[in-house]
């Protein structure tokens, strides 16, 4: 584990007061990977003020932001609750904090694992409620989008636990790259064009790759917790070459793809990539975590640029 991160604890977040009961809870969400559901949905947007040429509504937009955000924080506080109980997070020891291992308030006795749950369920109540209000804004045609999203960020973590199953990437790529730009372009412009499928594959291409480093030095506790990954199921070898596969298959997408030559701009987010994989192949995984999160950023941004001024 990386010492130079300190994990959250009850000497930090002490207290009944209720900004230090929002502090935690706000913590407890990982808010420093939430730009991993904001950028997807940025794309759309961009995408829309395109095709509708800056004609949009900003409320929608700002509310669909609002609602993957709170989407995105329930999935994180939820699968902390069911990685508490399968026991996965409390016997990893190679966790590379804050980025895999969970957020350790369970298991630092912050929060309870009750208390957890009943956070993460609200959170993604919340996220529903802002979603049924898009609906009734966009169209029915909303609610298919919004109903599969849904489910997979219960059920990533949630029995049968996709993740579990070698699905969680799969989940991922559809979570947070295709149906989170496919159903902001639907909610602002009203349909979905080929071109907004195409961006919504690049950008799961790259929050795949973000998963995918990030369950490898979760290997050993997945195993032992019967959490059977992907990377936990072709061992951390090959899941470090693989970690280039998630990288080319989106520069590929982005070149083979109907999109203005400004989306292009993309494949500058590349160089990091290269480097985080050369890292974990390496055996670097600390290193090449950061990096893989830099190349999904880097790609979004260069898209929503791409969009909005090339």
């Amino acid at each position: 584990m990386r010492k130079n991160m300190a994990e959250p604890n009850l000497e930090v977040f002490h207290g009944k007061t209720l900004g230090n009961r929002l502090a935690t809870y706000f913590a407890a969400t990982r808010p420093a990977f939430l730009t991993a559901s904001i950028l997807p949905v940025l794309v759309g947007i961009a995408w829309a003020w395109r095709a509708e040429h800056g004609l949009l509504s900003v409320a929608l937009a700002l509310l669909a932001v609002l609602g993957i955000v709170l989407i995105h924080a329930g999935a994180n506080v939820i699968n902390d609750y069911f990685d508490s109980r399968n026991g996965s997070d409390a016997q990893n020891t190679a966790r590379v904090f804050p980025f895999t291992g969970g957020s350790r308030f369970i298991q630092n006795n912050v929060l309870s694992e009750a208390e957890t749950g009943r956070y993460g369920a609200s959170l993604l109540v919340a996220g529903a409620v802002v979603g049924l209000f898009l609906v009734s804004q966009g169209g029915w045609s909303l609610l298919s989008i919004g109903l599969i999203g849904g489910l997979i960020a219960i059920f990533y973590s949630a029995p049968p636990c996709l993740s579990c199953r070698g699905l969680g990437d799969l989940a991922i790529a559809l979570d947070f790259g295709l149906l989170p730009v496919a159903g902001t372009v639907l909610l602002l412009q009203g349909d979905i064009p080929e071109q907004a499928w195409w961006l919504g594959g690049i950008v799961g291409c790259y929050v795949a790759a973000i998963l995918w480093v990030n369950s490898i030095p979760d290997i050993e506790a997945d195993r032992a917790a019967g959490k059977l990954t992907l990377p936990a199921r072709v061992g951390a070898e090959r899941a470090a070459w693989l970690l280039g596969a998630f990288f080319a298959l989106g520069a590929v997408l982005i070149l083979l793809s109907p999109l203005p030559r400004g989306a292009w701009l993309a494949l500058l987010g590349l160089a990091p990539g290269a480097i985080a994989v050369r890292n974990a192949v390496q055996g670097s995984i600390a290193e090449a975590i950061p990096l893989t999160l830099m190349t999904h950023a880097l790609v979004c941004v260069s898209l929503i640029v791409g969009m909005v001024w090339l």
